[in-house]
């Protein structure tokens, strides 16, 4: 295992959920910009073509991982709305392959950066919450 890839194992096996749901949609972002970049070099290359599937795929593959995770119970009507949004983005990633289509991609990938924004955000509210319960807790023992 290379150096680079210890750490990313580190890194995600110390992650808590909410980060780890963060590193999910960059890795989709991630994946989104490569089959931006494929397209925009030209599907006459089969490596482009290639790059551009795989690509696509995995950022589906996240999306589906997501839509999965969802816990309903807990969400409720935040978790229908996030639900239909992965539902229309797997669409549209399907679109846009057919199609070749930048400017559906750059959607998503638009939307997958708001998703990713409020994960984080949430994320850091808990943290902060977090650390507010255990200097109040602190100050009890």
């Amino acid at each position: 295992m290379s150096p680079a890839d210890v750490y990313l194992q580190n890194l995600v096996e110390n992650a808590s959920p909410l980060q780890l749901v963060v590193m999910l949609y960059d890795k989709a972002i991630h994946c989104i910009d490569s089959a931006i970049e494929s397209i925009q070099g030209g599907l006459d290359s089969l490596e482009n073509v290639k790059s551009k599937a795989e690509n696509l795929t995995r950022a589906m593959d996240i999306l589906i991982v997501l839509r999965a995770s969802i816990d309903y119970e807990r969400g409720k009507e935040i978790s229908k709305n996030l639900d239909q949004i992965y539902e229309v983005l797997i669409d549209e990633i399907v679109k846009a392959n057919m199609k070749n289509d930048i400017e559906i991609l750059s959607k998503i990938r638009d939307i997958l950066i708001e998703l990713r924004e409020a994960w984080e955000e949430a994320e850091k509210n808990l943290s902060k919450g977090t650390k507010k319960g255990e200097k109040v807790n602190a100050g009890r023992d």
